[in-house]
């Protein structure tokens, strides 16, 4: 890969995590700002977020052909999915949104551990996506040990965890943009 793709795919990767960030944020800033919401408004609001991110993180995959990656598209399609079963069926119980969103959780951060680990070779600052994956994946494990959990809890641990994946998003972002504005390093 000559520098020049290379540095174009830090860029367009990294913009795509920033995005990313702050759709988590306005979400999780959302459901804070609406805490006696019911499930009903807490289901569309995942279901639309979900879609959402998948959709970004799908388009990315085949917006640059430089930087795929399958578990990026594995993600977005996951993401995709949930929210497209939240928003079909938002009828669901606090118990079924709880294993929906843990389900989710689950799944998508063990494909952002993956992808963190396949990064580490050639991306400076995978220890943040590993974080990012670490805190989505426990987050799933949580929701689903505890799907009963009430639903004001609930709705603060989507709340903080939308929150911090999206700052750790954003210096994701952060950090392969500098990559790519950072001169070349040439193997000696």
């Amino acid at each position: 890969m000559s520098d020049v793709s290379a540095r174009r795919m830090y860029k367009h990767s990294g913009t795509a995590l920033m995005v990313r960030g702050v759709l988590a944020i306005v979400f999780g800033l959302l459901i804070i700002a609406l805490p006696s919401a019911t499930a009903f408004v807490v289901v569309i609001m995942f279901g639309v977020f979900a879609i959402v991110d998948g959709i970004t993180n799908v388009a990315h995959y085949f917006y640059d052909p430089a930087g795929r990656s399958r578990w990026s598209m594995v993600g977005g399609f996951i993401s995709i999915a949930a929210g497209i079963v939240a928003v079909a069926w938002p009828g669901f119980t606090a118990s079924a949104v709880g294993v929906l969103i843990g389900l989710w959780a689950l799944v998508l951060g063990l494909s952002q551990l993956v992808l963190s680990l396949a990064a580490r070779s050639y991306v400076r600052s995978w220890g943040i996506w590993f974080l990012t994956g670490v805190i989505t994946t426990v987050f799933g494990i949580v929701v689903l040990v505890n799907p009963g959990v009430g639903f004001l809890a609930l709705v603060g641990m989507l709340a903080v965890f939308a929150i911090l994946s999206g700052i750790l998003l954003i210096a994701s972002g952060i950090g392969l943009r500098k990559l790519a504005a950072s001169p070349p390093m040439y193997a000696h």
